[in-house]
């Protein structure tokens, strides 16, 4: 690593806290969701020494973006900063489920706007599918703001990838899945069983 991005790392770093030690959680070559990218492979653990500490971190691939980004999270952090595992396949149909509730929706938009940013931050699928239903449930009754239909489609985007990564299923029938859901229809999870 060049010089030029220790002070970025130790920042980061600083930022959340990254000294310390945690048992691993995930191995090389493991699929994980980092908030707000997506799906990323564990590419390696590796060590560095900062400000005269040694501190393990996890090197994160996105897929979207695997030739020109690699993301540092320390080890013992990486759940604080929302590194999870992907959605069981056995969790969908409840997922599914939950996108077919009603939501209220906070009229305020500053407040849901915070609300939207906090969610999708958090980089866990029921926070992420939350802001989904309400962009989508808004959507009904008037135009979205360009912020607005951005997180509608970045949440989408995530939920889509995700799902298909883990069922298998193209795009194109996640989100056919997807919108029933939303619609309230009940969609055939045959598709999931597989």
């Amino acid at each position: 690593m060049g010089a030029a991005k220790w002070p970025f790392v130790l920042y980061c770093c600083y930022l959340i806290g990254a000294i310390g030690e945690k048992a691993l959680t995930f191995r090389e070559g493991n699929k994980v969701i980092y908030p707000r990218l997506g799906i990323c492979r564990v590419a390696g653990i590796v060590e560095q020494t900062i400000s005269g500490l040694t501190v393990k971190l996890y090197q994160l691939k996105p897929l979207d973006f695997q030739e020109s980004t690699t993301v540092l999270v320390p080890v013992n952090k990486a759940e604080d900063v929302g590194v999870r595992k992907l959605i069981d396949k056995a969790d969908i149909p409840k997922l599914l489920r939950f996108l077919g509730k009603d939501i209220e929706v906070a009229s305020d938009h500053r407040k849901r706007n915070a609300k939207n940013a906090e969610r999708m931050a958090s980089g866990e699928i029921y926070e992420v599918a939350d802001s989904l239903k309400t962009m989508a449930k808004l959507s009904k009754g008037k135009t979205l703001s360009p912020e607005e239909q951005q997180t509608m489609a970045r949440a989408r985007h995530l939920i889509i990838r995700e799902l298909s990564h883990v069922t298998k299923l193209t795009g194109e029938e996640v989100e056919e899945l997807i919108d029933n859901a939303l619609a309230g229809k009940r969609s055939r999870t045959k598709k999931l069983a597989a």
